[in-house]
């Protein structure tokens, strides 16, 4: 058994300080302001933040200066390099971007790793591949409909497919709600310009996740024909799915507000409330792994953004560990709300919280010591410490 002691120990609804965790064989025992057993190894987190591992369900890869792993072809490295940083769970994406091929080998790998166990590696992500094609980096890829392609991709993926992004405004959309409710699979809503009706019908239907809130979502009408009306821009796809209750929201808060502004932000997480924002990353392979990348001048100096070959934002070099920083510095929340977000509400939209997502006891021992600013200095996957930490 072991104990980390000396921890402002991170609930989702509170702070202990001076608390105590106590974990044995992968499991957490209990959680708390409690003192240890005699013959516990003691771990002391001398003042430090104990909070649950990160939950980052929307990834593509790793960037860390010349290191770099794609899903396409490495998502066990991927998931491996992203443990050093704090996150514990994770489901990589297949996106509508890519190849036939490669999204193919997203599933089979994922399929793989969690067959052999012992991975960060939870389920699936299909970002796509039926998406709107005028919204997302390289949106022209998108896939056409097929409901048999997307039956095979579903049969392929069976019970390891945990959420699926679709834009609702697609005549396809109402066919793949159905199927995705069949099989007990979350739908996303995301690269849209669905209106509020399609919206609220997408929700009826069991949708329950924003892909990347702000990101690749537009408005049904067009920008500049949906400002005519009243001289603003209203019911965009984004202002749409904040006005329903119950949608989780996923942000990406890179260091310079590209993807997310602050005062976006701070609006999301007052609509939304502290209970519904996910903070993932989109990490992506970056330009050491795309030879085609162009960089806007503007953000020639930027450290953690992604391009594509147009010079469009395509996720980010982001951790977990950043991306919370990031979020709550341009929002005002605490480390609390900050784990919450990174870790407690990303389980409960994949229906993992039975297991992970926040330090209650039969919980997998999915440790992060970190320090305010989210500096982290030790972690644990399953009991076991992680090697080679990485900020």
């Amino acid at each position: 058994m072991k104990a980390i002691v000396h921890a402002k120990v991170v609930l989702p609804d509170r702070v202990i300080s001076d608390g105590c965790i106590l974990f044995d064989g992968g499991t957490i025992l209990a959680s708390g302001r409690i003192a240890p057993p005699a013959d516990a190894e003691i771990i002391d987190a001398g003042g430090l933040y104990a909070g649950p591992g990160f939950v980052d369900q929307h990834l593509h890869g790793y960037h860390w200066g010349d290191e770099w792993f794609d899903v396409t072809d490495r998502c066990e490295a991927v998931a491996a390099a992203h443990l050093k940083h704090g996150t514990t769970t994770m489901t990589p994406s297949a996106a509508y971007n890519y190849s036939r091929e490669e999204f193919l080998s997203v599933i089979q790998q994922c399929n793989a790793a969690i067959a052999r166990g012992g991975t960060t590696i939870a389920g699936i992500h299909f970002e796509g591949p039926y998406t709107n094609p005028q919204y997302g980096s390289l949106a022209a890829r998108a896939w056409t409909y097929s409901r048999r392609d997307f039956e095979e991709l579903l049969d392929l993926a069976g019970g390891n497919l945990l959420h699926c992004t679709y834009a609702p405004e697609l005549s396809c959309a109402p066919e793949m709600e159905a199927l995705l409710a069949s099989r007990g699979i979350t739908g996303d809503v995301g690269h849209t310009c669905a209106g509020p009706d399609e919206m609220e019908r997408a929700f009826a239907r069991g949708a329950r996740i924003v892909t990347h809130l702000f990101d690749a979502m537009g408005h049904r009408l067009g920008a500049a024909q949906a400002a005519k009306a009243t001289g603003d821009v209203q019911a965009s796809a984004a202002v749409a799915a904040l006005g329903i209750p119950g949608f989780y929201c996923e942000l990406i808060c890179d260091s310079l507000g590209a993807h997310v502004s602050p005062s976006n932000a701070r609006m999301a997480l007052r609509a939304a409330g502290e209970d519904h924002i996910v903070l993932i990353t989109d990490a992506s392979v970056g330009q050491g792994g795309r030879a085609d990348a162009l960089v806007p001048e503007a953000f020639a100096a930027a450290t953690d953004l992604n391009f594509d070959c147009n010079g469009e934002l395509s996720g980010s070099y982001l951790t977990m560990n950043r991306a919370c920083a990031n979020f709550a510095r341009m929002t005002g929340a605490d480390v609390r709300v900050a784990f919450k977000c990174a870790s407690t509400n990303p389980a409960k939209a994949l229906g993992l919280f039975g297991r992970v997502g926040s330090l209650e006891p039969h919980k997998e021992a999915n440790i992060v010591l970190a320090d305010a600013d989210f500096q982290i200095h030790s972690a644990w996957f399953r009991g076991e410490p992680v090697r080679d930490i990485r900020n």
